[in-house]
């Protein structure tokens, strides 16, 4: 990434903000991500798991995965209980369904895949809390926690299992709070300095930390700090988060590393959206993703 300084990865959270250059996320990072080329094939591009809530919640993961899909990842598949799988069912035709039988984990379900999705609209039960840190204990790709994912980490409280195996994480984590779920897993912070908070949680939980709002800060535990200020307000409509963990989860499947992933998505969701305006609903975003995509893509892969 060209125009930031050189992460400072021994500093602590307020040095690293005091010293360094901010990089505003721009369409160069968006450009950046992988494309595909003659060789390519569905497996190639990246496995993404994408974990379902229960039969009356299925939306928010098929948000995901669409948006996953949509930005490159080859193969993905809906993982989901008995019931929410015969929902599924009745509306996929791209992405595939993985049944989960009772008491199998989802760990061992993801295991093959390059990439996971757990949290939008996953549910807050005390199994559910079990899953999440089954989830970030033993699946050992990068893993998206967005949603009710972070909810129920918040739960556990700040030294508790989920948080402790974050922490312990060898593969990337990257956690895509808006601004109450923010406050749910780091406390109050000082709103006039988000970058300062945002970039505090990421480095004490080791993650990638994308804080969501008007104004998005994205933070590496290396120090690195990226914003950007190019949401519409039309935003503002459930289901957008969806789209955006997606996004994010199917450019890391492909192999993007997860902070330049983190920033690109930001950029090409934020960009969608305003192609979009009024009337905006989380859908529209994924049907205006080939256009916008169209834009970035190199001049031989380009549509015509």
């Amino acid at each position: 990434m060209s125009g930031h300084a050189k992460p400072m990865a021994g500093l602590p959270p307020q040095e690293a903000v005091a010293h360094r250059a901010d990089l505003v996320i721009s369409i160069e990072q968006a450009r950046a991500i992988p494309w595909p080329d003659a060789r390519s094939h569905k497996h190639s591009r990246g496995r993404l798991a994408v974990i379902c809530g229960g039969r009356l919640q299925t939306g928010a993961a098929r948000l995901a995965a669409a948006a996953g899909h949509r930005i490159g990842a080859g193969w993905v598949s809906l993982i989901a209980a008995a019931d929410a799988a015969t929902i599924l069912a009745c509306h996929e035709t791209e992405r595939l369904i993985v049944e989960r039988a009772a008491l199998q984990s989802l760990s061992s379900l993801c295991s093959g895949f390059d990439a996971a999705i757990l949290g939008p609209a996953f549910g807050l039960t005390a199994t559910q809390a079990d899953d999440v840190l089954d989830m970030v204990q033993g699946f050992s790709g990068p893993l998206v926690l967005d949603a009710d994912a972070l909810t129920l980490m918040a739960q556990g409280g700040r030294h508790g299992p989920p948080w402790q195996a974050v922490q312990a994480r060898s593969a990337p984590t990257i956690l895509t709070p808006h601004s109450g779920e923010f406050t749910r897993l780091a406390g109050s912070f000082d709103r006039g300095n988000k970058a300062k908070a945002t970039l505090q949680l990421a480095q004490e939980l080791r993650s990638i930390v994308v804080h969501k709002g008007a104004e998005t800060w994205v933070a590496s535990p290396d120090g690195r700090l990226a914003s950007s200020q190019l949401a519409t307000p039309f935003s503002a409509s459930a289901g957008t988060g969806d789209v955006l963990a997606g996004l994010i989860a199917g450019l890391v499947a492909q192999s993007m590393p997860a902070f330049e992933a983190a920033c690109a998505a930001v950029w090409i969701h934020a960009t969608a959206a305003n192609r979009v305006g009024p009337g905006l609903i989380a859908s529209d975003l994924i049907a205006a993703l080939p256009a916008v995509l169209n834009d970035l893509v190199p001049e031989g892969l380009r549509a015509r």
